[in-house]
């Protein structure tokens, strides 16, 4: 299993509601290890398993990028502080061109 971003083409209740977007986040191992940890220490809202935010939180989220990011720096190492960073260098580039109208959702889970 994974966490990972997704967007759907209308709402995501709907029966013919379809992803149009998904990116991987992190195995579920290596997330309820370190990213639960840094969710937790940093009190992050958005980038979190269950979470859901339109363009009008794009800021925060950018922010709490940022801070994950800086956490990964410096709590973690080699391969695992490669994979984070890069995980969350992804999310940076992604989740701003997602924002195409501003009826867009992102989901996390």
């Amino acid at each position: 299993m994974s966490v990972g971003l997704f967007k759907y083409d209308g709402d995501i209740y709907e029966v013919n509601s379809e992803v149009i977007l998904s990116e991987n986040i992190s195995s579920q191992s290596f997330y309820e290890r370190y990213w639960e940890k840094a969710i937790e220490e940093l009190g992050i809202k958005y980038i979190q398993d269950g979470s859901e935010f339109d363009n009008t939180k794009l800021e925060v989220v950018m922010e709490e990028l940022d801070l994950l990011k800086k956490w990964a720096t410096a709590n973690l190492q080699g391969e695992k502080q490669e994979y984070m960073i890069a995980r969350i260098e992804n999310l940076e580039e992604v989740i701003p061109s997602s924002f195409i109208s501003e009826q867009d959702i992102l989901y996390i889970f």
